[in-house]
């Protein structure tokens, strides 16, 4: 099984350091769990005790993208026969790095990002989805600007939408 990758194409958070946040991701019963990049999460406020690590819930197609982040930690795998960025997870509990989604800045993911790994057309508009995917079917989170082949992905390059309040 592959995991999302993702590339951070156009974000502010590259070289803006107040659009990057450390998260760490729960489940409804407040509980860790493993979390792909490419991920959206919603933002919640600041770990008990915390400054830097805030806490991050799965997002869905009600969340405000100005209380989102997108999941895009560095691909550090310990497994030394891991190689490939496809098989790298956020573990559970382990903190994250969280791009803001700032209006018109773009990323990439690849098919597993997607709801159902359905993917959209060039041009499509998207959501946000069921487990803090994008949903291909969905509308108000962004447009898909291409499809690119790089070496062994296929990226499907998002320019999110409007997210000033």
């Amino acid at each position: 099984m592959g995991y999302c990758v993702f590339r951070s194409d156009l974000m502010s958070g590259t070289d803006v350091a107040s659009d990057l946040v450390s998260c760490r991701v729960y489940d409804e019963s407040d509980n860790p769990i493993a979390v792909e990049n490419g991920t959206i999460v919603e933002l919640k406020g600041y770990e008990e005790g915390e400054r830097e690590v805030m806490k991050a819930v799965l997002a869905s197609a009600s969340s405000k993208i100005s209380d989102c982040a997108i999941i895009g930690s560095e691909e550090v795998m310990y497994d030394e026969r891991k190689k490939n960025l496809d098989e790298f997870i956020n573990e559970a509990g382990s903190i994250c790095r969280g791009y803001i989604p700032r209006s018109r800045n773009m990323y990439s993911v690849t098919k597993e990002g997607f709801v159902g790994e359905s993917v959209p057309e060039k041009g499509a508009e998207v959501g946000i989805g069921e487990g803090g995917k994008v949903d291909a079917s969905g509308t108000g989170y962004g447009t898909i600007m291409a499809v690119e082949v790089a070496g062994r992905y296929t990226y499907y390059v998002i320019k999110i939408a409007n997210t000033e309040v």
